[in-house]
């Protein structure tokens, strides 16, 4: 969880993640369904009360187009930018942040993102906002996940929703609000994935006093699996923080798999957003969702695909990492023959334009037959 005037760059990711979906909810004139290739995205207002308060929150749902029924829900948590100010007003529209969400849609969720308050077009005032003190972080944590929990509600009311299967997740201090939200234990959570949350301020040193506590508090409360993922690089959350973060939540009987990861680019923390580091933490992500039999991408798409391509099991691996990939990507081959090559980028027609001329860099002519998890040429 990070409170960070003091950083723009140690902010990004978090920020990110809130500019892209406020950019995307933006123009919230329309309240109908739109198509964005295999997925659907709905924006929509959702009508809570909070604290006894009748607020109104900004959400954006993603799912598949060819799912029918009840979905299971994951709710996807932003997290907090450079300053306050940005809360309102950034659109970071070219950010990969739309990305992630795609990719847990794309592996069979409903996914709701819900700009908490003051953030976006949600009321506000902004919640998680107190100064440098021992209480300041479970008290952020308690009020982001205020808004996540009183969402629920009325997300359970489509027909399109499981409550009966839920996930929190979240990126920075939406990693942190997920936290504090399992350890409430509403009905129908089954598992909370934290993606380089905790607690953090820059210059403020009681932190180091408060995580062990805090995180103490948050494992003897919390009954769902946990997966947290951190890079060993992470500016806000030091190595030696994420250790004692761990030892007090386990120690509390938590149950936690801890994905730690080697540095990615120079801030780990930023990091994570990218490309290259969501194609580490997807699968760390998909490992835990198979083990506790929760949905995600069918191994035996790799046999379907090697099928199509009419390819030996030799090449299972290669097959299986582009599955894995996160999107946008897109797989380019030369028909009849091995030469292949696939790229992921924030967009699909970038992806489809790097993997054509990576194919093609051996001189034969290649076409596009995967687009993300869609097969899109002939056998």
């Amino acid at each position: 969880m990070t409170n960070e005037p003091v950083s723009r760059r140690t902010a990004t990711f978090g920020a990110s993640i809130v500019g892209i979906v406020v950019a995307i909810i933006i123009a919230l004139s329309a309240l109908v369904p739109a198509m964005a290739g295999d997925l659907v995205q709905e924006r929509q207002y959702l009508r809570v009360k909070i604290g006894g308060k009748d607020v109104r929150l900004e959400a954006l749902f993603v799912k598949r187009a060819d799912t029918t029924g009840r979905l299971p829900i994951a709710f996807f948590n932003h997290g907090r930018p450079a300053v306050r100010a940005m809360a309102v007003d950034q659109s970071l529209l070219d950010d990969p942040g739309i990305n992630l969400i795609a990719d847990i849609a794309r592996r069979g969720w409903l996914v709701v993102a819900i700009n908490r308050r003051g953030y976006g077009l949600s009321d506000g005032p902004v919640q998680s906002d107190s100064p440098c003190a021992a209480d300041s972080f479970m008290s952020w944590m308690n009020a982001d996940a205020d808004d996540i929990e009183a969402a629920i509600g009325a997300v359970a009311r489509r027909t399109d929703a499981d409550p009966t299967r839920m996930i929190a997740i979240g990126t920075s201090a939406g990693g942190a609000a997920s936290l504090a939200l399992g350890a409430r234990n509403p009905a129908g959570l089954v598992a909370v994935i934290d993606i380089a949350g905790g607690e953090h301020m820059g210059g403020c040193p009681v932190v180091a006093d408060s995580v062990p506590v805090d995180f103490r508090t948050l494992g003897s409360r919390s009954h769902v699996p946990n997966l947290w993922v951190f890079a060993k690089n992470d500016p806000n959350h030091p190595v030696d923080q994420i250790e004692v973060m761990r030892a007090a939540f386990t120690g509390a009987g938590a149950d936690l798999k801890l994905a730690l990861l080697e540095p990615i680019g120079e801030d780990g923390h930023t990091g994570l957003g990218s490309n290259s580091g969501r194609a580490q933490w997807l699968l760390e992500v998909d490992n835990f969702l198979r083990a506790h039999n929760l949905p995600t991408w069918p191994v035996s798409n790799v046999d379907v695909v090697l099928q199509k391509l009419r390819w030996p099991q030799t090449s299972r691996n290669y097959v299986q990492a582009y599955l894995a990939a996160p999107g946008e990507k897109a797989f380019a081959r030369t028909p009849g023959n091995q030469n292949a090559a696939y790229r992921t980028a924030l967009t699909l027609d970038d992806a489809r334009r790097l993997a054509l001329d990576a194919c093609q860099q051996k001189g034969e002519p290649c076409t596009i037959v995967m687009e993300d998890d869609r097969w899109t040429g002939s056998q």
